[in-house]
């Protein structure tokens, strides 16, 4: 081997092993944070995890947080304790490297159906009549069969405006034959799950028209779930849960009427 070439050789693992560390620093960034009460005292041992990557740490005493080898691009943050609401929030690393997230716990609200329990968060799940239970916990959003009476639905996307964490896009609706709209998740796993009547949707729901929708419930976070409607939102094919929409149709409710 001549002088030139081992010259050459040098020089070129040199500035591999210089380009080597920095790639590898530019492709991971660092979340780190805080997490308070609602009273805005630092919480220690919450759980702070990022929910696509598996990977976790817990706040310390003053309730700060630090997680670290994150990639590039949005990830979701979530900060959970027991008997707090969990909170996410979607967080975007760039050039920078690092971002501050942080989070505010609320104590969670269980209310108990004294006259049927049916599940353990003591509402009632496969019929109509937990729907009250679930919105007055408020672990989610609700559309009564007033509101949407109030909002006159034609695309189906209308039966959401004003919630949160939903936006309109657009869809060809085959059997009506024109251009209508549905909705997609804007925050968490960015995925969504129908179901209808506490169950699974059916060949009965295969096509529905807004005007037979009497009830809406929308759990963007998986931790608000109701626990027999979480097996809806994480499917069993799917890495990640998803926000789960419940439908009520009116057909539904009006066979299983009590008396």
């Amino acid at each position: 081997m001549s002088s030139r070439t081992r010259h050459t050789l040098r020089f070129c693992l040199l500035a591999l092993a210089l380009a080597l560390p920095l790639s590898a620093q530019a492709q991971t960034g660092v979340v780190r944070g805080t997490v308070t009460d609602s009273l805005g005292q630092p919480m220690r041992g919450v759980e702070v995890l990022a929910v696509q990557l598996e990977r976790s740490t817990r706040t310390d005493a003053q309730g700060r947080y630090t997680l670290t080898r994150l990639p590039w691009g949005q990830t979701v943050i979530m900060a959970r304790s027991p008997g707090y609401r969990a909170v996410e929030r979607a967080v975007t690393i760039g050039d920078e490297g690092s971002v501050e997230a942080n989070f505010s716990l609320r104590r969670a609200v269980q209310l108990i159906d004294t006259l049927r329990i049916t599940s353990h968060d003591g509402c009632v799940a496969m019929r109509f009549d937990g729907f009250e239970c679930r919105r007055r916990a408020g672990i989610g959003q609700f559309r009564g069969p007033e509101e949407l009476r109030a909002l006159r639905p034609d695309y189906w996307a209308d039966m959401f405006a004003g919630m949160s964490g939903l936006r309109k896009v657009p869809f060809t609706n085959q059997v009506q034959q024109r251009l209508d709209w549905t909705v997609s998740p804007t925050t968490g796993w960015r995925c969504l799950v129908e179901a209808f009547n506490g169950r699974e949707r059916s060949a009965r729901e295969t096509i529905v028209r807004p005007e037979q929708i009497y009830a809406i419930e929308h759990y963007d976070v998986y931790e608000r779930v109701p626990e027999p409607y979480k097996r809806f939102a994480w499917p069993a094919d799917s890495r990640t849960p998803c926000t789960l929409i419940m439908y009520w149709t009116r057909e539904f409710v009006e066979e299983n009427r009590r008396p």
